[in-house]
């Protein structure tokens, strides 16, 4: 009985997610926009996403997705970059300066995971695009904990927050992804 009352609650998650995935939108902005909506920080989506749609005649979640992991990348590198930056120029203390490292080996971390997110895009491989999202969104976590650990303010905290919202994008668009099944 419990049995059934799980292949139920999975049956109806399943019919839950196709319904809502949006199969294709309009070209350009508009069709990053209609993707955009249903995703937890539709700005934020349409604003790094948004900026290389007009080459896109059709734009759907799979799209928007792989704009999203390139956004992703680049930002993860600007962040590492401004680490690297805090260590030389703000002298801090060792803890901070611990932690400024610890988080530049955590932006390497994610970079890393943003390449394996990148071709599982490719395989259409959603539990792979999620795992690693989820890994990256732990990353900045961790970068944000090592400063509490030094009870310091963390002056990567903004771009850590914004980097969790847009693994948060993926992870959403990565549920819009349609399997292929290939054999």
């Amino acid at each position: 009985m419990a049995g059934a009352r799980v292949l139920l609650i999975v049956l109806a998650a399943a019919v839950a997610l196709l319904a809502a995935r949006p199969v294709a939108a309009t070209g350009g902005v508009a069709g990053v926009e209609e993707v955009c909506r249903s995703t937890p920080f539709p700005d934020l989506c349409t604003r790094t996403a948004g900026k290389h749609a007009e080459k896109y005649k059709v734009v759907d979640a799979v799209t928007v997705l792989e704009m999203q992991v390139d956004a992703f990348k680049k930002r993860v590198k600007a962040a590492r970059r401004v680490a690297k930056q805090e260590v030389k120029t703000a002298a801090p203390t060792p803890l901070v300066r611990r932690a400024l490292n610890l988080c530049k080996s955590y932006y390497l971390d994610a970079g890393d995971n943003l390449g394996a997110c990148k071709r599982a895009i490719g395989f259409r491989d959603a539990v792979t695009i999620r795992a690693t999202m989820s890994m990256v969104a732990q990353d900045m976590q961790n970068c944000d904990e090592e400063f509490r650990k030094a009870g310091s303010t963390n002056p990567m905290e903004d771009h850590n927050r914004s980097l969790i919202e847009m693994s948060e994008i993926c992870r959403t668009l990565s549920n819009m992804v349609p399997y292929e099944h290939t054999h």
